[in-house]
């Protein structure tokens, strides 16, 4: 019983200091740049302030997921460049300006 209650306590302790990676469904992706799009379109037609917050803040979630998956793929890490790749892709066909 020990035996037992000790694995669960060393599993439970090697899942918690895991690496969280930044990988995100299609939907998500999806709907990361579509809410992209909106806050752009927006901040261009009202030019308020706190539009362009709100835009950069979109902007800087994408830019924190793409620098971190940058990161991972220069260590060699093939689906990050996977990833990487399907975000560039996404964010090229939004043609931000």
């Amino acid at each position: 019983m020990k035996k037992i209650l000790i694995l669960i306590v060393m599993v439970l302790g090697l899942v918690a200091c895991g690496e969280k990676f930044p990988y995100t469904s299609q939907s998500t992706k999806e709907k990361m740049i579509k809410e992209l799009k909106v806050a752009m379109e927006k901040a261009e037609e009202t030019k308020s302030e706190k539009d362009a917050q709100v835009l950069l803040e979109k902007m800087g979630e994408i830019i924190k997921i793409s620098t971190e998956l940058e990161k991972r793929s220069s260590e060699g890490d093939e689906k990050a460049k996977e990833e990487l790749d399907k975000w560039d892709k996404m964010i090229t066909e939004i043609k931000p300006q």
